[in-house]
């Protein structure tokens, strides 16, 4: 039928854009070289008014140039405890957060027989810290002593001054008992001179983020992949609607007068990501005045230089210039948070935060269901999961809600196998009718509408169990992709289902990956079994069969055994459906 292959045609052309799109969307770039001191001292990436000069190299306050990195900690950090959740450890002589330690998440899996366990998940970076005070030559600039004023196991407080020593800065990190992963900055100016002072615009650290694995290990595309977002103020007091994301190319290629433009954008929050973790930051008290972007080169682990790749780096500014009177303060408050990328700590936020998870995703749209459908899978699969031991849980979690999604779209798969059976059936009298009609197209459309529809047979009934398991699919896909759940996650031999099952033994020029394996073979097979009304349908069927188990092959191994148990279970529902067929006819 000609009606039934451009349908087919035209559905299969939607399934490739949208693989293609994902396909070869941005990778992270290759470590960019470290700018020389001369380009360090004369690139200012970030334009803004009283951006001059870098801070002197002996001042523990990093520069203003988004590139350069903060010179190292003179003193010890000091360690704020969140209890069997993160450690922080602060500069005290005003670095802010060098680092984030997450009790809860290891940087790469525990391997049998072990003896020493992997070191656990650290986000950040002394080069490049989290919810540090970024001072100004032109007006902020502070000494390099601080005095810490108080600390307990989860606040510290520090106080310096300029170095005209007419202003003081008082700053103070906390744990936020209420939430988990989240953390207080206060920073709090005073005037301590007998006559005003102009303030420039306050400036916060944003971070930047390393991949989250082992020294010994090089991080894959998937683990090196980040980026950076924020959330654009639109008035409102709740939720931000809009939300502008970068990756590392998008980011570096920001003109001086986008940069301009998004230091002048009022913004609710800021974040920077890796594939599983984040540092976010939010003002408490009003929205952030803007933000300052970046690509920074990469941050050097000790002893893997070449292994990291360059990474986001954003900048928040807190305030614009403002004049401080005599004897007078002004206090800045800062939410933050680091940690996971969890789904659901991030939506219970309701500050539009959870949108750099990108899980209503859908072709090139965003609709809000498909995020309601994404969350709902997710919830599913974290239940089913819970039932089984840890080793195997989230492997039959997958494999029982593969089967539920089969279960529920079966009696719409049942009748499209009937209808393709019985199209199949009557290709004798369509090409008897092809043949008669050949010169009257209107009429041989008329007959075989007539044909179809005294023998039930639908020109749609191949196409539309595809058509409804689209959005499934794109919700599976937008899980398995961002769910720091399946992180180090095993089954059977995939020792990550986060990651391509590649087996240990196989050459990294050419990784062995049984699930896609098997996937082509049970898909193959499927299109073999499965009753075809056009012999170049099904020619057109087996080269889509080579296509997915190529594409396939850098998945995601949750979704190869999703793609997998599902066209098996496709086989095995043809068979039951043919024997069912088969007793229906009169002996």
């Amino acid at each position: 039928m000609k009606y039934d292959k451009v349908t087919i045609i035209g559905v299969t052309v939607c399934l490739l854009v949208f693989f293609l799109a994902v396909y070869f969307q941005p990778r992270p770039t290759r470590p960019m070289p470290q700018p020389d001191a001369a380009a360090q001292q004369g690139d200012v990436t970030t334009p803004a008014p009283e951006a001059t000069t870098p801070a002197a190299p002996v001042m523990a306050p990093a520069p203003l140039d988004l590139r350069t990195p903060w010179p190292a900690p003179s003193q010890p950090p000091v360690a704020l405890v969140r209890p069997d959740e993160a450690v922080a450890m602060v500069a005290p002589d005003g670095g802010g957060m060098t680092e984030v330690i997450l009790d809860q998440y290891l940087q790469d899996k525990p391997e049998r027989g072990q003896q020493t366990p992997p070191e656990k998940v650290v986000l950040g970076h002394h080069d490049y810290p989290f919810l540090a005070l970024v001072p100004d030559p032109a007006g902020l600039a502070l000494d390099s002593d601080a005095t810490v004023t108080s600390q307990t196991e989860t606040e510290l407080t520090i106080t310096r001054q300029t170095l005209d020593n007419r202003l003081q800065v008082t700053e103070t990190w906390a744990a936020f008992p209420a939430e988990t992963y989240e953390w207080r900055y206060t920073v709090t100016v005073s005037n301590l001179g007998d006559s005003a002072q102009l303030l420039p615009g306050i400036r916060l650290e944003a971070g930047a983020l390393p991949p989250s694995v082992s020294p010994n290990r090089k991080a894959s595309r998937g683990e090196a992949a980040g980026g950076a977002a924020i959330g654009l103020f639109n008035g409102s007091k709740t939720r931000s609607t809009k939300t502008r994301s970068f990756n590392l190319k998008s980011i570096s290629k920001l003109s001086l007068e986008k940069q301009h433009e998004l230091a002048m954008q009022p913004t609710r929050w800021t974040a920077v990501h890796s594939k599983y973790f984040l540092f976010a930051l939010w003002s408490l008290d009003q929205p952030l005045v803007g933000v300052d972007a970046s690509a920074v080169p990469s941050i050097h682990q000790e002893g893997v230089p070449t292994q990291e790749y360059g990474r986001c780096r954003l900048r928040a500014v807190l305030s614009a210039p403002v004049t401080l009177p005599p004897g007078e303060s002004k206090t800045w408050t800062v939410g933050a948070y680091a940690g996971p990328k969890n789904y659901h700590r991030l939506n219970g936020m309701k500050n539009g935060l959870d949108t750099i998870m990108d899980m209503n995703r859908f072709f090139f749209w965003r609709p809000a269901w498909m995020g309601f459908l994404s969350r709902v899978l997710l919830d599913g699969m974290v239940w089913i999961s819970s039932l089984f031991p840890a080793s195997t849980g989230w492997g039959m979690g997958i494999i029982c809600l593969t089967l539920l999604v089969k279960l529920l779209f079966w009696p719409l798969s049942h009748k499209s196998t009937v209808s393709m059976r019985r199209m199949q059936a009557l290709q004798p009298q369509l090409k008897e009718m092809r043949e008669k009609y050949k010169d009257d197209p209107t009429k041989l459309y008329r007959k075989q509408q007539e044909l179809f529809k005294e023998h039930k047979v639908s020109q749609f009934g191949g196409c539309l169990p595809m058509l409804f398991q689209i959005p499934v699919f794109f919700a599976l896909f937008n899980t398995f992709r961002n769910a720091v759940e399946l992180r180090h996650a095993g089954f059977l031999w995939a020792v990550d289902l986060s990651m391509p099952d590649t087996l240990a033994f196989s050459p990294s020029f050419l990784p062995i990956r049984p699930l896609a394996l098997l996937m082509g073979a049970a898909m193959f097979w499927q299109q073999k079994i499965t009753p075809s009304a056009d012999p170049q349908q099904a020619k057109m069927m087996n080269m889509m069969t080579i296509f997915f188990m190529v594409l396939f092959y850098g998945m995601p191994s949750a979704l190869t055994l999703y793609m997998t148990v599902n066209y098996i279970l496709g086989i095995l529902q043809t068979i039951i459906t043919r024997k069912l067929e088969t007793r229906k006819q009169p002996a």
